[in-house]
């Protein structure tokens, strides 16, 4: 696998992030930067756990099930039920594999593993499951951050990737995502603007960043997401875009 910018991985950004005062999951982290490749090609065949499995339970049960679980790169979140959402510990490993095996096969020559990430699972506003892990689809704002100040935002969803996927679990789906596009309210859109422009500052001097929102049930906008800006997906028509860059 390709080393990418270490930028990328969440051992870079969220330490900058977890004492900021925004909403965001409670997030352990495990280092796993000791596993060779070979190693983790045999966990996906299941010929061995090349980690602290007994750790990594512990984690999991002490930050109560259901767990979001990711590496520091990536969770190959559209296969859901099936790879970062664990309800349970018996789906621990299984889905882990498929998000080991996700990694691997990510940007043609996939993505390189440090850690692996535990998050609380908080429910969130969800408007219907799409993709083929029936991924919940949820109110969802990106924002772009550099030079201390918050850049643009953008509606995170976009039609194209949720038509070709299975099917979404309703059929008005388009008019669901319009309806809750165009009904944002102010107060909404100052809350995540006011958490990005601490973000922004926090991240000053270092680049240029996406910073992803999530609207929470009957809560906060919750940060849950970073990414580096030229690397994220960003509205074709926008002028603050910049090309994206290949991995």
């Amino acid at each position: 696998m390709r080393e990418r910018d270490p930028r990328s991985s969440m051992l870079y950004w969220h330490p900058k992030i977890g004492d900021l005062d925004i909403p965001q999951p409670a997030t352990m982290i495990m280092n796993v930067g000791h596993v060779s490749e070979k190693n983790w090609c045999d966990f996906i065949d299941g010929k061995g756990i090349p980690f602290d499995v007994e750790m990594l339970r512990r984690i999991c049960l002490n930050m109560g099930y259901p767990v979001f679980v990711r590496t520091d790169q990536a969770s190959g979140k559209h296969d859901w039920k099936n790879s970062c959402f664990i309800e349970k510990e018996a789906k621990l490993l299984g889905n882990l594999r498929n998000i080991i095996e996700f990694s691997f096969m990510a940007d043609i020559v996939g993505l390189s593993i440090q850690a692996l990430v535990v998050r609380k699972y908080i429910p969130m506003a969800n408007l219907f499951t799409a993709f083929y892990g029936d991924m919940p689809v949820n109110p969802e704002i990106r924002c772009f951050v550099e030079n201390g100040s918050v850049q643009c935002w953008h509606w995170y969803w976009v039609e194209e990737a949720i038509a070709e996927s299975k099917p979404p679990s309703v059929k008005n789906w388009k008019k669901i995502l319009d309806a809750t596009q165009r009904t944002l309210k102010t107060t909404d859109l100052q809350q995540v603007l006011c958490f990005a422009e601490i973000v922004a500052k926090k991240f000053k001097n270092d680049g240029y960043w996406s910073v992803d929102f999530c609207k929470s049930q009957g809560g906060p906008w919750i940060l849950i997401d970073m990414a580096e800006g030229a690397r994220s997906w960003h509205l074709a028509t926008c002028p603050k875009r910049k090309e994206v860059q290949s991995p």
